[in-house]
């Protein structure tokens, strides 16, 4: 589903934002959605308690805000992990790339209800040992980026999976000692992906049974 929505960016108007900045706001009235061209952005949220958590990352090639076209609240904050360009459309830029292009809907649509899957399996995992939700996240972000290496702070991990920096420190220490992944800097490679999908595959399989 990367990169599908591009051909459509010539009905866009384009935005740069820098590293920090606020795409949208969680709660805020949205009026359409963006496809990230370049850079990275967190997508964050505020809880009932307070509490601020990342539950994903989009990197270049994806949608985002796609609630926007429905003109209500977003339900999510996103926030500018780099220096970013995105494309926005409008909601009725929207209907008017359907008319023209009838498979756009499709595509569209496919790429919201996978990013619907992507949330509600990312919520199923936040009571997840911190170790399983690493692994999940590893996973999706090898997905994403259709390879490995790729590039994620100890501060982020932590803010995605709610813990201390020195519980990732530990999970990484653990991972690299049983040659599951090889970290240079902020690059992690993966060696056995197999083995970290079976560390939450197997415990969502248990809680089934």
């Amino acid at each position: 589903m990367r990169y599908e929505w591009k051909p459509y960016l010539i009905y866009s108007n384009k935005k740069t934002l820098a590293k920090g900045d606020i795409l949208f706001s969680q709660g805020n009235k949205s009026s359409g959605f963006y496809y990230l061209a370049k850079g990275k952005m967190s997508i964050q949220l505020l809880s009932e308690d307070g509490k601020e958590r990342i539950i994903d990352y989009v990197i270049d090639g994806y949608l985002l805000g796609q609630e926007g076209i429905t003109e209500k609240p977003y339900s999510t904050t996103a926030v500018c992990d780099s220096d970013v360009s995105l494309y926005y459309f409008s909601a009725e830029t929207f209907t008017k790339i359907c008319k023209e292009h009838p498979e756009a809907n499709k595509i569209f649509m496919n790429i919201l209800i996978y990013n619907i899957r992507s949330l509600v399996e990312t919520i199923r995992m936040i009571n997840k040992p911190f170790e399983q939700q690493m692994a999940y996240y590893f996973v999706q972000l090898y997905q994403k980026n259709n390879k490995s290496p790729f590039s994620i702070s100890q501060n982020s991990l932590a803010k995605y999976i709610g813990t201390s920096r020195v519980t990732i420190y530990k999970i990484m220490q653990k991972w690299l000692n049983e040659n599951i992944i090889v970290r240079k800097g902020h690059m992690i490679h993966i060696l056995d992906l197999n083995n970290l999908k079976a560390l939450y595959i197997r415990d969502n399989a248990e809680l089934s049974l």
